[in-house]
């Protein structure tokens, strides 16, 4: 059975969520065969808070891994195409084990650091280090925000995002089969580019899964935009 990255979209604005959608799964199929199929769910939610998204936890069913993500329409508007799709992919990498699972098993919980055996596979995660700081939903499932701020899947949103070879080189480890590595690092919007317009030509495929089927789970991230949360700390600091 052929796998592949998918959505459905539960409510929108614009259309905008449907184009940031197809670009961040574009892009992930472009690099990875996953280990299962996977369907992201995007819809919209209405808060005061500094939420820019939010995920939920993934679940499993039938052999399909489910994910739900919901952006908030009080910045939606604020955010560019790029910054839609860089959102919905990121948030597509942990619904692929990005903290999750295997995850946790790579690298040491006290320090970030990863594990000779996992160095050894993928040698690009000696120069990398996992978060250890923020709390539950950021620490342990992000690279460190201090070292690898703009890279795509750190704990904030930055403009000008980038993405490192080594991101896609560890989803091997998560159980997914690289299709494509990235041979340097890349600005996140010059592979949206590449990516947006590639025409979709496994429709047969999705429509064959159950794109409707959901499962109420806890919130798992909240992803923030990081000048407005250095904003907010700002001011509750005085």
């Amino acid at each position: 059975m052929s796998r592949l990255i998918t959505y459905k979209i539960v409510s929108d604005v614009d259309g905008r969520l449907k184009a940031a959608t197809r670009a961040a799964c574009n892009f992930w199929n472009r690099f990875l065969q996953p280990r299962a199929s996977v369907v992201v769910r995007i819809g919209t939610f209405r808060s005061v808070s500094a939420t820019i998204a939010r995920a939920y936890q993934p679940y499993t069913r039938a052999g399909v891994v489910y994910g739900v993500v919901e952006f908030n329409t009080r910045y939606l508007h604020l955010l560019t195409d790029d910054e839609a799709a860089g959102t919905v992919a990121h948030e597509i990498g942990h619904t692929l084990g990005y903290g999750w699972s295997k995850w946790m098993t790579l690298f040491h919980h006290e320090t970030g650091l990863f594990k000779d055996k996992p160095i050894e596979k993928v040698p690009g995660l000696a120069k990398m280090l996992v978060e250890t700081d923020y709390g539950p939903g950021t620490e342990l499932s992000h690279w460190d925000e201090e070292r690898f701020g703009r890279e795509l899947m750190t704990g904030f949103k930055d403009e000008l995002e980038h993405v490192l070879p080594v991101t896609i080189d560890v989803a091997q480890l998560l159980g997914h089969k690289v299709i494509e590595r990235l041979s340097r690092r890349t600005r996140m919007s010059t592979l949206l580019k590449e990516v947006r317009e590639v025409r979709f030509t496994r429709q047969q495929e999705a429509k064959a899964l159950d794109l409707d089927h959901f499962e109420p789970t806890p919130i798992w991230e909240e992803r923030y935009d990081l000048r407005r949360r250095r904003r907010r700390d700002a001011r509750g600091r005085r």
